[in-house]
C-alpha cells in the first residue's frame, strides 16, 4: 500500500470519526432542546388547564377559560381533559377523541415529563398515554386538573421537529464531508507526489544512476529535501569520481613496481645463464627502488585502515618542530635541486619545544613539503616556522600552479588528487590521495589543524599545532 493511499485513508477516517462525533452531539443537544420545549408546551397546556378548572368551580359552568383553552391551546396530543374535587367527583370533563394503536411509528428516544405537577403512563384503548395532574385551590378547596396526552403524538412531533432540523445540518455535514474528500486528494496529491519523485530518484541514485537530479519547486520543506538530495547525489558522483580515479591508480600503482620487479628478476636469471654477474647489483637495486614504492604504498593503505579502525595511536615526547622541519627541508634538498627549485627553511624566532609524536609529525611535514616540490615546477617553495598565539605553526610557500577552488576543498578527502588530468600537474597519477588525508587526522589528532590557501602562482599550507598535549 503506497503512502498516497495510506495517507487518504488515515484522513478519511480522521474526516469521518470527526463527522460522526459532530453528529452525535448534534442529535444530542438538538433532542435536549426539542426536549425542554415540548416540556414547557405541555406543562403550560397543564397549568392553563388549572387555570380553567378554577374558574369552572367558581363559576358552575364552562368558562370563557375553557372556550380560550380549545381554541388556542387544544393540540392534536391532548385527549382529554377533565377537573376533580377531592372525593373523586369529575365536575368537568371533555375527550376530543379516542387513541387507536398505530402499528408502524418510530421514534428516536423517549422523553422526560415536566418536574411540575405529577405525569404518569396510563393505557387509554389499549395505547399508551401521558397522564398529567395538578392541585391547585378555589374558594378554599382542592381541586385537580387532569390532560391526557398521547404519548405517541408527542414522540411523533418531537421526532418531526428532530428531522427538520437535523435535515439542513446533515446537508452542511454532507457537503462539508465532501469537500474534506476532495481536499484530502488535492493534499496528498501535493504531499504524495513529491514524495514519490524523491522515491524514485533515490532508486535511481541508488541503482547507480548519479546523473539523476529531483527538480527544486519551492522552498518549503520538500524543496529543501529535494535540494538535500540533489546535494547527496552530487557527493555520491564526486566519491564514485574518486573511486574510479583510485581504482585505475591503485592499479597502475601496483602494476608498476611489481611489473618492475618481474623484469628486473628475468633479466638477473638471464644475466645468471651468461655468467655475467657484474650487471647483477643493478637489477637488485631496481628491485629494491620498485619494492620500497610497493610498500609505501602498502604503508599508506594499513595507516587509513588504522585511522578508520580507530587505532592510530601518538607516542607523545617532547618535540621541536624547527628540528623536525629542517629534517624535512634535508629530505627534499636534492629532489628539489634536481628541479632547479630553492627550497629552503626560515625561522624568525627561536621555536621553544613542544608535546607531540616527532615520527607523526616529520611525516606530516614530509608529505607537505614533498607534494610542494612535487607540483612546482619553477621557482621556489619555502618553509616557516614560527610562534603564533596558543601554540606554534608551520606555513609551507610554493610557487607551483595553484590548486582551483573548486578543489581546494576537497584536498583533504580520502583518495583524492588533484585534476589528475591538467597538464599542470603531471605527477598527479603518481600519488594515491592518501597523503593529506593521513596528515589532517594526525594534526587534528593532536588538537591542531591544518588548511591550505592557493591562487594563482602558489599555495600555502599551514599546520597549527597547539602549546601542550
Amino acid at each position: 500500500m503506497g503512502i498516497r493511499t495510506k495517507l487518504i485513508l488515515f484522513i478519511l477516517a480522521l474526516l469521518t470519526a470527526i463527522s460522526a462525533v459532530m453528529a452525535f452531539l448534534f442529535i444530542h443537544n438538538e433532542w435536549a432542546s426539542i426536549s425542554a420545549n415540548s416540556q414547557r408546551k405541555n406543562l403550560q397546556i397543564l397549568l392553563a388547564m388549572s387555570e380553567v378548572c378554577k374558574e369552572q368551580h367558581a363559576s358552575g359552568g364552562k368558562s370563557s377559560a375553557y372556550r380560550y383553552f380549545k381554541t388556542f391551546l387544544k393540540t392534536p396530543e391532548i385527549i382529554k381533559v377533565s377537573c376533580e374535587v377531592p372525593g373523586g367527583r369529575v365536575f368537568m370533563q371533555d375527550r376530543y377523541y379516542t387513541p387507536t394503536p398505530q402499528p408502524f411509528s418510530l421514534s428516536f428516544k423517549k422523553f422526560s415529563p415536566p418536574s411540575t405537577g405529577v405525569w404518569e403512563p396510563r393505557s387509554d384503548n389499549g395505547v399508551e398515554i401521558l397522564r398529567a395532574s395538578f392541585k391547585a385551590r378555589s374558594r378554599g378547596a382542592e381541586i385537580t386538573a387532569r390532560v391526557d396526552f398521547s404519548t405517541q403524538l408527542i414522540s411523533q412531533e418531537m421526532d418531526s421537529s428532530l428531522r427538520q432540523s437535523s435535515a439542513g445540518f446533515f446537508i452542511i455535514l454532507s457537503l462539508s464531508f465532501a469537500v474534506g474528500c476532495i481536499g484530502t486528494l488535492i493534499i496528498t496529491r501535493v504531499i504524495a507526489d513529491p514524495i514519490q519523485t524523491m522515491a524514485e530518484a533515490a532508486r535511481l541514485i541508488g541503482s547507480g544512476r548519479l546523473d539523476h537530479r529531483i527538480p527544486v519547486k519551492g522552498k518549503d520543506e520538500m524543496g529543501r529535501l529535494a535540494s538535500e538530495l540533489n546535494e547527496m547525489a552530487v557527493r555520491l558522483q564526486e566519491s564514485d569520481d574518486i573511486r574510479r580515479d583510485f581504482v585505475s591508480s591503485i592499479t597502475h600503482d601496483l602494476r608498476s613496481p611489481v611489473t618492475g620487479i618481474e623484469l628486473c628478476s628475468d633479466i638477473i636469471l638471464k644475466l645468471a645463464e651468461k655468467r655475467e654477474y657484474d650487471r647483477i647489483p643493478e637489477q637488485v637495486v631496481s628491485i629494491n627502488e620498485h619494492s620500497q614504492r610497493l610498500n609505501r604504498f602498502i604503508d599508506s593503505m594499513l595507516e587509513v585502515s588504522r585511522i578508520e579502525s580507530g587505532k592510530m595511536k601518538l607516542e607523545i615526547k617532547s618535540v621541536n618542530l624547527e628540528d623536525l622541519a629542517d629534517r624535512a627541508v634535508r629530505a627534499f634538498k636534492t629532489y628539489a635541486s634536481q628541479k632547479g627549485l630553492k627550497l629552503e627553511l626560515v625561522v624568525g624566532e627561536e621555536i621553544p619545544d613542544t608535546r607531540g609524536d616527532p615520527d607523526r609529525l616529520y611525516q606530516v611535514l614530509a608529505n607537505i613539503v614533498g607534494n610542494a616540490v612535487k607540483f612546482t615546477a619553477a621557482g621556489s617553495v619555502e618553509v616557516f616556522v614560527e610562534t603564533a598565539p596558543g601554540g606554534q605553526r608551520v606555513r609551507v610557500c610554493d610557487t607551483g600552479p595553484g590548486i582551483p577552488p573548486r578543489e581546494l576543498k576537497n584536498i583533504f578527502s580520502k583518495f583524492y588528487r588533484i585534476s589528475a588530468g591538467r597538464r599542470e600537474y603531471p605527477s598527479a597519477r603518481q600519488g594515491t590521495g592518501l597523503g593529506l588525508f593521513i596528515a589532517k587526522f594526525i594534526i587534528e589528532l593532536h588538537g591542531g589543524s591544518i588548511g591550505a590557501e592557493s591562487a594563482e602562482g602558489g599555495s600555502v599550507f599551514t599546520v597549527f599545532l597547539p602549546g601542550g598535549i
